[in-house]
C-alpha cells in the first residue's frame, strides 16, 4: 500500500505530513487571538449546536469549538484565512490523490482551540455525498498536539462497518452516539490516535470511526481545523436523507465552499430560538417524528 489512495481505501484514512506551510497557519492564529478569542458575540458553536459566547478556561482557551468558520461575514480576516487553508492547491492534490475525483466542494467547518471530547461518531449520519459514503473530511494541526491534550483517533477499518439502526437511533443523536458508544468501548484497542505536528493532516472517510480521547492535562491546548469535502460530482446529504440538499455555494480561488444557512451564522434573538429548538428535537425522536409529520403534512397541502 505504498499509494495513499490504497491505504485510504483499505484503512479509512490517511496522513498528510507537512502539508501546511507554518506562514499560513500562523496568520489564522493570529486572526484569531486577535479577533475571535477576546469577542464578546456569541458563536455557534460545533460542540453544542447552540449560540454561545466565548467561555475561557483559566489557561485562556476557549471551551467550546466553532462551526463553519469559513462563512463568518462578521469576521472577514478570520474567515479568509480558514480559506486559504481549506483551499490550498496542495489540500486540493491530496483530497483528487485520495479520491480520484478532480473537484471538491468545501462543505463544513470547525475550529477547535482545546479538546471538546468529540464523542465516537462516523461523520455520513450528519453529512455526507447522495448516494453515501464518499465524503471525506480532515483535521488539520495547528500546532504540535501534545499527548495529554487529548488527541484526534480513527478506528481503522471502521468505514466498512454498516450499524443498523432502529427509527430512534436514525431520529435521535443521542440514542445514536449512544450505539456508537458500546462499540467503540468492545474496539478499543484498534484505535489509532497518530501523533499530528503543526501542518500535518489527518484525512478520513465520512463512515469512518472517529472521535477524541480524554484530556489528560488542560494546560496543553490543541489547536486544529476541520474541514469536510465533498467530490464534486456528488450531490450532498446524509445517511438517512430521503432526498439531495439543495446547497449555495460561492468560490475561492477555484474551489466552491458552501454558504451556510443564515440562523447559523447571523446571530439573533430569532436565530437562536430556532437553533435551541432544533437542538432539542435533535434529542426527542418522539417530537422529532411529530414535527416531521407535520412538515410533511404542511408541504402538501402546500402543494395542492
Amino acid at each position: 500500500m505504498d499509494r495513499p489512495k490504497d491505504y485510504y481505501e483499505t484503512n479509512g484514512y490517511y496522513v498528510f505530513r507537512n502539508l501546511i506551510p507554518e506562514n499560513v497557519i500562523d496568520n489564522i492564529l493570529k486572526e484569531y487571538n486577535s479577533n475571535i478569542l477576546s469577542s464578546k458575540s456569541p458563536f455557534f458553536r460545533q460542540s453544542t449546536n447552540k449560540w454561545e459566547t466565548n467561555r475561557i478556561t483559566p489557561n485562556g482557551y476557549s471551551e467550546e469549538s466553532f462551526r463553519d468558520v469559513h462563512d463568518y461575514p462578521d469576521y472577514p480576516a478570520f474567515t479568509e484565512a480558514a480559506k486559504e487553508i481549506f483551499c490550498l492547491q496542495q489540500v486540493r492534490e491530496a483530497l483528487t490523490e485520495l479520491t480520484g475525483s478532480e473537484e471538491h466542494n468545501l462543505m463544513q467547518t470547525m475550529f477547535f482551540d482545546m479538546n471538546t471530547a468529540t464523542p465516537a461518531h462516523q461523520d455520513w449520519y450528519y453529512l455526507d455525498s447522495m448516494p453515501n459514503g464518499h465524503l471525506l473530511a480532515g483535521w488539520f494541526a495547528l500546532e504540535d498536539i501534545h499527548e495529554e491534550a487529548g488527541r484526534f483517533y480513527v478506528l481503522p477499518t471502521s468505514h466498512l462497518v454498516d450499524f443498523e439502526l432502529t427509527d430512534d437511533e436514525k431520529l435521535s443523536n443521542r440514542f445514536y452516539l449512544e450505539k456508537l458508544k458500546e462499540y467503540i468501548n468492545t474496539h478499543k484497542s484498534n484505535i489509532q490516535a497518530p501523533a499530528l505536528k503543526k501542518g500535518d493532516v489527518l484525512f478520513w472517510n465520512s463512515r469512518t470511526i472517529h472521535g477524541s480521547l480524554e484530556t489528560l492535562n488542560p494546560q496543553y491546548s490543541r489547536k486544529s481545523l476541520t474541514a469536510h469535502y465533498l467530490p464534486a460530482v456528488y450531490e450532498f446529504g446524509s445517511r438517512n436523507a430521503e432526498s439531495p440538499t439543495a446547497v449555495d455555494y460561492a468560490t475561492y480561488k477555484g474551489m466552491k465552499y458552501r454558504l451556510i444557512p443564515s440562523m447559523y451564522k447571523n446571530y439573533s434573538a430569532a436565530a437562536k430560538l430556532k437553533t435551541d429548538f432544533l437542538q432539542y428535537l435533535w434529542e426527542q425522536p418522539k417530537l422529532m417524528r411529530t414535527a416531521k409529520f407535520v412538515r410533511k403534512v404542511l408541504q402538501g397541502a402546500k402543494g395542492k
